[in-house]
């Protein structure tokens, strides 16, 4: 690590970067193979059930994602050329790599051990398990910690980003704000990439009497059943009379929240949905309130009641959660642009 006026010369502009951080890509993607297979042999025979075209399809969207997490070496490099002097920037980038390189290691042994372990427990994941066994859907497509960790990343990168461009325009490094300006723009390009490609990758589905939809919470899952449907025709329009079932179930509970720890469920809208596209709000409601807390285990019943024209054809219903501005831009959630639903047929 000579810091010689050679030395520093050969270390100065993005090439140099460039070429100090994509051989070391290598060795970061190297480390985490690594790791992945001494889980899969020093486990087996638990990770089985995960040799499949859909796990390892999974498994490349993560591997894309921990390289997109290594770019952030060049937000780093960003801030590095523009406060610290160029006799010190090698010695930094090796401190960078060598600190990115264990967070990785911590983070992808983390993620391993509590998020994906538990769920192979009994050879499947326990949504998946539930849903192969009685036929089901769920609000998401992608794995939900990674997509609010994703959302959070791409939010904070934006917010750095921008204060950068804020700063360096003041300094009059005009140079940077550049380089800022087509940081924002190349990460807006994976992150909508991403948001779209998995909107794309979904398709609507119906489910029958009984058959669950889950709506992830983070660390557990709600599932929600039709149980029930009466209808009597009146006039021009037809009363429905829904029974939907809300369950808390217990063998989705993430290792480190308590196993009796009650559960506020996230706003739920519901709507009858026509063949032409056409609404129907429910008209009145009656049993426990959507909003009713639940304990692992538990479960609660509610009577939605809608009026729909008798003539309306292909009456599917729809629970989903009541869409916050967040949603919207949350990869994989059915909530999110252009994404296909998960619906109840009636």
């Amino acid at each position: 690590m000579d810091s010689s006026p050679s030395n520093e010369k050969h270390d100065a502009g993005w090439r140099a970067a460039i070429q100090f951080w994509e051989p070391r890509r290598l060795w970061y993607n190297a480390v985490l193979f690594a790791i992945v297979m001494l889980w899969l042999v020093l486990t087996w025979p638990h990770f089985r059930a995960a040799l499949n075209w859909l796990d390892f399809g999974r498994m490349c969207v993560l591997a894309l994602l921990a390289n997109v997490c290594y770019c952030a070496a060049y937000v780093a490099e960003f801030f590095m050329q523009g406060a610290i002097p160029l006799m010190y920037w090698r010695r930094v980038r090796y401190a960078i790599w060598i600190l990115g390189m264990v967070i990785a290691v911590v983070l992808s042994n983390y993620w391993i051990a509590d998020e994906i372990y538990p769920d192979f427990a009994q050879g499947a994941g326990p949504v998946a398990a539930t849903m192969n066994r009685i036929g089901g859907g769920s609000n998401m497509n992608f794995p939900a910690p990674l997509a609010v960790v994703g959302f959070l990343a791409a939010c904070g990168g934006v917010f750095v980003a921008l204060a950068a461009t804020v700063i360096f325009w003041f300094a009059r490094k005009p140079r940077f704000v550049r380089v800022a300006g087509i940081a924002i723009g190349i990460g807006a390009v994976i992150y909508f990439g991403l948001l779209v490609g998995f909107s794309e990758a979904s398709h609507d589905t119906a489910l029958g009497l009984g058959q669950e939809k889950y709506f992830c919470e983070i660390d557990c899952h709600l599932a929600y059943a039709v149980v029930d449907v009466k209808n009597q025709t009146a006039d021009e329009w037809k009363d429905y009379v829904i029974t939907l079932r809300t369950r808390f179930d217990e063998k989705t509970i993430s290792p480190k929240r308590a196993k009796d720890a009650p559960l506020m469920p996230s706003p739920r809208g519901a709507r009858i949905i026509d063949r032409l596209g056409h609404t129907y709000e429910p008209v009145s409601t009656a049993g426990s309130s959507l909003m009713t807390p639940l304990r692992p285990g538990e479960a609660f019943t509610t009577e939605l009641e809608f009026r729909v024209p008798k003539d309306a054809t292909g009456l599917r219903l729809l629970i989903n959660t009541i869409p916050g501005w967040p949603d919207r831009l949350v990869i994989g959630d059915e909530n999110s642009w252009l994404h296909k639903k998960t619906y109840f047929a009636l």
